[in-house]
């Protein structure tokens, strides 16, 4: 089967997240999920994973990204796994967050993995579900 059409349509809906969340645009994240699609952030070290459902939820839990400077999500590798219209992939990512404090400028830089399962609406790709775990975080003094 020739997929590369749809490899290519899901790379570019993982693209469009990560811009979409760099300039906080939470609306446009939203609306590429299935109107009840789901997000979890697990975020690893013992603290409990963050769920949300459906579109207002997934726009709401964009907001706590405001309280960064700027932030850069850099997408990596993407596996993606064809099995009819159950399309499943996973998608790593290095999410740069800038910030102030009392010692001045830092960065916290995330190192996510994204476990996604895709959902086709007519003609194009959507998240059903969207799951990230978070592999490693540091926080350092930005120079």
């Amino acid at each position: 089967m020739d997929n590369l059409p749809d490899r290519l349509a899901l790379r570019e809906l993982t693209e469009r997240y990560a811009a979409h969340a760099d300039r906080r645009r939470d609306a446009a994240i939203a609306e590429l999920f299935t109107e009840d699609g789901t997000l979890v952030i697990d975020w690893g070290s013992g603290r409990p994973a963050t769920t949300v459902r459906g579109r207002a939820g997934i726009e709401a839990a964009m907001e706590p990204l405001d309280r960064y400077r700027v932030t850069q999500h850099l997408i990596a590798n993407q596996l993606l796994d064809f099995a009819g219209d159950a399309v499943r992939g996973e998608t790593y990512c290095t999410a740069s967050h800038v910030y102030d404090d009392a010692t001045g400028s830092r960065i916290f830089v995330m190192n996510i993995r994204y476990a996604d399962t895709f959902a086709r609406d007519g003609e194009r790709w959507l998240f059903r579900e969207r799951r990230l775990h978070v592999d490693w975080t540091e926080d350092r003094a930005l120079v």
